[in-house]
């Protein structure tokens, strides 16, 4: 019965779509936009982007000057239909979507995503992000990503260039499994690729400003248009102020409020019909004040004092004057002085048979960062950081023109990064008795990677494809000068430390067409990411060792499917993960000194799962969506240091010894469950004017941070409901909305950690209540 009144609804909503244009073919896809060029990635991975069966279909006969060629036009209810026909489990989110369900920074893209996390490392800028169990805690900002974040094509492996705004974004893709067999890195556990709005033809602007509760207000503004007839431009720029939560359980002084602003140029430039050039720049500061602290457990001297808090936002900070004198700050509170700015260039030339695209990036970061992570007005961890970094990555690819009718397609590129940083990572531990000093380790780290990729696909059948893929990447890094200095008591020089990879991956797939609205396919990859180093607050030579690179066979398969015209889209996806050498912060014991973290490697582990998401639109004026996923992770060979038996051990014989926990079969402490939906329904008031009326949710669950899944290092399930109304008219001009997130005010973690012997969480945020106004010229 649901289906056949899904189905007929389908058909009316089909008829009132189509109309009828005098001599106009129009697209088979939603309706034209302006945009002046294409970012090159925007489709997912797995192969070249298909055209439905009859887009570009040209009559046989010629038509006289008085004849009219009538052609039915379709503005289909669902959107990205083109990836629907591309054998991947990507999933694809829009602009509209990001600004309904209030998507303001990165770390909120996790919401919309399955089987996606993006966490702040220990509060910083630096994004650590988990895809399908597979992601990598950079403590220190200066290893590879399992995970490769790209901008407009760019990627960017050092993970503080991601954290700034999300702002005039066109849509954002996320890609589960290794990668890097059409274009940049070669990943273990996937990319989250951010793709910005591109200038358009036609002279557009807009300006919204949103404000919300704890004082947050966002303002966002555009412009775009033609210089010439083949020059175009686009500049765009967001402020965001306020919204801190977090308050001083001692002098009830606020924290966490946000001071960033962010600004982006293009230019896109068609010499001539077959050339494209691209060109963006830009600029993002973050002085934010830093999240808090929330004490869960103290094990400190000063436990009678300051215990476990009660309120779930309460914190506590200071800085010593001579803590503050060392590092050269001069705030009251914990804060960050961060700057983001680069260029890009891409070119594109179409050749008969082919198109060749060149790209540019340099990318560069200087990060100050000062943070209390004791949450205590006590120095037993209080962490000041900088970084300066640049990036430089050049990409040389050739394809064959995406809209061609040959059988045979085919991509091949090489891909080169070179980044330099400097990081100094200093330490107050004034008031831990066992260490009773500050501290600085700093050192200097370039890094070199080179990548080389061909993918072939062809089709067997006119419904039946093959794909194969290769690539070779090469990766060289260094540790130079790697110092630490306790001041008062001794400096630590552990010179200079190298790590090398160079290792093979590729993938074979198939793509059966089984109907025009059905896909299915499988496929087999093999995914690396290099080596990398343990360099904070280094205090015995062992830790400067390099962890082994770590590797992936992947085995996945999946279905697309739109049924009844578009209305009903059902696509699932199955998976199961062969990881070796998995990259984990876990201890090792040093003889002379005891037990200290370092990275280590798991030799294997196994990651399995499924995935599925459905778009319904039962009639013309309501849309729901549900994404469901699924994992497991288990340890199948790991022996870990067991911390409480070697101190145990040494309480009572003085002696430095490991003992070692066998985690075989233990779970690894990724979230199993992670959902999230969305109703909306509009409501014609006026023959004018609508209202949409939306309810969504997310939920996530349970996730180990450290192997073991101790509780403190454990982050619990959570569930936020949200939800918002918007009164606009029909030609969305504009629009006034009223929203709120985490609607039940539900109390819940982003993460937890442990500092010294301090245990602590940064709790989320809580009820936002807000309203936005957005005006289009």
């Amino acid at each position: 019965m649901v289906l056949r009144v899904l189905s007929r609804s389908c058909k009316l909503t089909t008829a009132l779509a189509f109309g009828t244009v005098g001599a106009t073919l129009g697209s088979a896809e939603a309706a034209p936009t302006h945009s002046a060029h294409s970012v090159k990635h925007a489709a997912p991975l797995g192969g070249a982007s298909v055209r439905h069966k009859n887009a570009g279909h040209a009559t046989s006969r010629t038509a006289t000057d008085a004849e009219t060629i009538k052609v039915s036009v379709r503005k289909l209810p669902t959107r990205f239909n083109t990836e629907q026909h591309v054998g991947s489990s990507t999933t694809m989110i829009s602009s509209e979507t990001l600004q309904q369900r209030a998507v303001i920074t990165t770390t909120d893209i996790q919401k919309l995503a399955p089987n996606l996390q993006i966490e702040s490392q220990y509060g910083s800028s630096a994004l650590n992000f988990h895809l399908r169990g597979v992601g990598f805690n950079d403590l220190t900002m200066n290893n590879t990503p399992s995970v490769m974040p790209y901008i407009d094509g760019v990627a960017y492996p050092i993970s503080s260039m991601t954290s700034g705004p999300l702002f005039d974004i066109d849509s954002i893709g996320v890609d589960p499994g290794p990668s890097g067999f059409t274009h940049g890195q070669t990943t273990t556990g996937g990319e989250v690729r951010i793709t910005t709005k591109a200038p358009e033809k036609q002279f557009h602007a807009g300006i919204a400003e949103d404000f919300a509760s704890y004082n947050r207000s966002k303002t966002d503004a555009f412009v775009t248009g033609s210089i010439t007839h083949n020059l175009q431009y686009r500049l765009a720029a967001e402020l965001l102020e306020g919204g801190g939560y977090y308050t001083n359980r001692d002098t009830g002084q606020s924290l966490g409020d946000q001071h960033t602003g962010a600004i982006r140029g293009k230019l896109a430039w068609q010499p001539d019909e077959d050339t494209d050039v691209d060109l963006t720049g830009y600029w993002s500061l973050n002085r934010s004040e830093a999240p808090g602290f929330r004490i869960n457990n103290n094990l400190s001297a000063f436990a009678g004092q300051y215990g476990r808090d009660l309120g779930y936002y309460q914190t506590g900070w200071d800085i010593k004057p001579a803590f503050a004198k060392l590092v050269g700050y001069h705030d009251t509170k914990p804060q960050f002085n961060d700057l983001n700015w680069g260029f890009h260039l891409a070119m594109a030339h179409r050749f008969r048979f082919g198109e060749l695209d060149v790209s540019s990036a340099y990318d560069a970061v200087q990060l100050h960062e000062y943070q209390d992570q004791d949450g205590m007005p006590y120095a037993t961890a209080d962490d000041y950081r900088t970084q300066v970094a640049n990036s430089f990555t050049q990409e040389v690819s050739f394809h064959n023109l995406k809209d061609s009718a040959s059988r045979f397609s085919w991509d091949a590129g090489l891909y080169y990064n070179r980044i330099m940083q400097k990081q100094n990572n200093y330490y107050d531990f004034s008031d831990y008795a066992l260490r009773g000093y500050m501290s600085e380790t700093r050192f200097s780290s370039p890094q070199e990677t080179f990548n080389q990729y061909v993918t072939l696909g062809y089709k067997v059948l006119k419904n039946l494809r093959f794909v194969g893929s290769i690539s070779h990447e090469s990766d060289s890094r260094q540790l130079v000068d790697l110092t630490t200095i306790h001041f008062g008591h001794n400096d630590l020089n552990f010179g200079t430390h190298g790590a090398l990879a160079n290792q093979f991956t590729g993938k074979v797939g198939i793509e059966y067409q089984a109907t025009p609205i059905s896909l299915f396919y499988a496929d087999i990859r093999k995914g690396m990411k290099p080596g990398g180093f343990t360099a904070n607050n280094t205090v015995v030579p062992q830790q400067a060792q390099p962890i082994k690179p770590e590797t992936i066979l992947a085995y996945e398969i999946g279905t697309k499917n739109d049924f009844f015209s578009h209305c009903l889209r059902l696509n699932a996806a199955a998976f199961y993960y062969d990881y070796r050498d998995q990259q984990v912060l876990g201890n090792i014991v040093v003889p002379s000194y005891g037990s200290v973290g370092s990275y280590v490697s798991v030799p294997r582990s196994t990651i399995w799962g499924v995935e599925g998401s459905m778009e319904a639109h039962p009639t013309r004026d309501l849309t729901l969506t549900q994404v469901v996923g699924y994992q497991r992770g288990v340890y199948d060979q790991f022996h870990s240091i067991n911390a409480a038996q070697v101190n145990a051990y040494y309480a009572k014989t003085g002696i430095w010894q490991a003992f070692y926990s066998n985690y075989h079969g233990v779970d690894s402490g990724i979230p199993k469950i992670s959902m999230n939906g969305s109703a909306v329904y509009t409501i014609h008031v006026l023959p004018h004017y609508h209202v949409l009326f939306d309810v969504d949710y997310s939920y996530r669950g349970a996730e180990g941070l450290i192997p073991g899944n101790p509780p403190y290092r454990t982050v619990p399930a959570y569930f936020l409901l949200n939800s918002f109304l918007t009164f606009e008219p029909n030609s969305r001009k504009w629009s006034a909305t009223v929203y709120a997130t985490n609607l039940a005010d539900r109390k819940y973690d982003l993460t937890r950690s442990q500092a010294t012997n301090v245990q602590t969480a940064i709790s989320g945020p809580p009820r936002f209540i807000g309203g936005r106004l957005n005006y289009n010229f």
